[in-house]
């Protein structure tokens, strides 16, 4: 029987790939090598826990159906019912601002297989309860690809948003870069590498920039970990973090191995 996986070799090489394009400023990544357990390791400053309601933790063989992709890493399936996410900490590399409203360029990004659509984060710096929100990236109530940025003491916010909602299911790997300028932002999304807006914000109140606060990194929501909202729907691979905005060349070359690796 002819083997439907990557040699091991290829595997590393790809991943080493995706590391060489995020760079070393405040990059993480999160490959997705366990089917089982309490723990999603990182390339990063820190591993996610997989939780439900509460922010019990909960074993992926249990509730986020792990599934094995050619390139021998797993997607997992998250649902609003269970409140399912990935709990993350809170760490600077997650932040992109030096705490003075003095915002830095970042990217950020995933492979997602949406199931439904009602306002799902994808990944979150953003506790909107504790007043304590950074950026958001997700899917509004329309479905449009977005990254809200927050500036928390000001109420203040910068969205951007896709011209075309995204299309449930379909697997597409979603990328939304932002330039760091917080006086007249510069943010794209783009959809399997194709660009889905005109990189303008839509500013509500006086945004000044972002904040270092303590709210911790989420991948499936949004909130903190005792109280997630926002959950998305459908399976999530490979969410990563850099800290500079992506180039065309970089965005192409990730488009080609999350392919490869995930056989989409």
């Amino acid at each position: 029987m002819m083997n439907r996986y990557l040699p091991p070799i290829q595997i590393v090489t790809d991943l080493r790939t995706i590391s060489k394009i995020l760079g070393t400023t405040k990059a993480s990544l999160w490959p997705g090598f366990e089917g089982t357990g309490l723990l999603v390791s990182g390339l990063s400053v820190g591993d996610l826990i997989p939780s439900e309601t509460a922010g019990a933790a909960e074993a992926l063989e249990d509730d986020f159906a792990p599934l094995l992709h050619p390139g021998g890493i797993y997607s997992y399936h998250f649902h609003p019912t269970g409140d399912h996410h990935f709990a993350g900490i809170n760490s600077n590399n997650f932040s992109f601002t030096d705490g003075a409203d003095d915002d830095a360029a970042f990217s950020v990004g995933a492979w997602i297989w949406p199931n439904a659509i009602a306002s799902n984060t994808i990944m979150a710096v953003y506790d909107s309860a504790g007043n304590a929100e950074e950026w958001r990236f997700w899917l509004d109530g329309s479905g449009l690809l977005t990254l809200e940025l927050q500036d928390a003491s000001a109420s203040a916010t910068e969205v951007a948003a896709s011209t075309a909602a995204v299309t449930l299911g379909e697997p597409a790997l979603v990328i939304a870069t932002y330039d760091g300028t917080q006086t007249a932002p510069v943010v794209y999304l783009y959809k399997n590498n194709a660009v889905q807006n005109d990189g303008s914000t839509t500013e509500t109140g006086a945004y000044i920039g972002m904040e270092n606060t303590a709210t911790p990194l989420t991948i499936g929501c949004s909130g903190v970990t005792a109280t997630p909202v926002n959950e998305f729907h459908g399976r999530i691979a490979l969410p990563f973090i850099t800290g500079k905005v992506l180039s065309a060349e970089e965005r192409l070359a990730l488009q080609v191995t999350y392919e490869h690796l995930l056989g989409f």
